[in-house]
């Protein structure tokens, strides 16, 4: 099993972001699949939405789940354009993944509303709404979680959707992280 990323910075960025999921959940399964573009990584946190990212590069297999801590030894200790993401725990990972795209922009959440959701409200009451999106507080707290808005003030958080998630890009540029949920509600079935 391979990761490569060819770029150093590429590979220092998406670290930093696994770095921040594994600070939520020691115990996370990431997940790693091929992309039009690259690799995309897609990691659930406590918040009940996911971590997204993506850079350039490739893995093989091209659909795997790694255990995250050992995702950011490998990317933190290793410093070579391929290396071994961690054995694959494939059976771990559970729930769909949002497409690839294409995302309508939707506006900017302001950064007073995501101190607002953190400060209070029920996790599903709208923290945020704009031209029929409606962002959860959950959302705005899992930014606020991955200490996005900790490295210097407050960060821009761009809202898209695609009809039926939502995406919340706020992380560092280099990997495109951010947030995504689905946002229809998920139905339970009885048997």
């Amino acid at each position: 099993m391979t990761l490569g990323i060819p770029d150093a910075a590429h590979r220092a960025a998406l670290a930093d972001v696994v770095g921040r999921v594994v600070r939520l959940d020691p115990a996370v399964a990431v997940r790693l699949r091929a992309t039009p573009d690259g690799v995309g990584l897609w990691a659930a946190t406590p918040f009940d939405v996911l971590v997204a990212a993506g850079v350039p590069g490739r893995v093989h297999p091209s659909d795997v789940t790694v255990v995250g801590s050992d995702l950011l030894a490998a990317l933190s200790v290793v410093d070579a354009p391929e290396l071994d993401p961690g054995a694959p725990v494939d059976d771990r990972w559970r729930g769909a993944l949002p497409p690839v795209g294409p995302w309508r922009g939707v506006g900017e959440v302001p950064a007073a509303a995501v101190d607002d959701a953190v400060a209070g409200g029920a996790l599903d009451d709208t923290a945020w709404e704009h031209d029929g999106v409606r962002v959860p507080a959950r959302c705005l707290v899992a930014v606020a979680g991955m200490g996005w808005s900790d490295d210097g003030g407050p960060v821009p958080v761009e809202l898209s959707d695609d009809g039926a998630w939502l995406r919340l890009v706020a992380g560092p540029p280099a990997v495109g992280a951010g947030i995504v949920r689905h946002r229809r509600p998920r139905l339970s079935l009885l048997t």
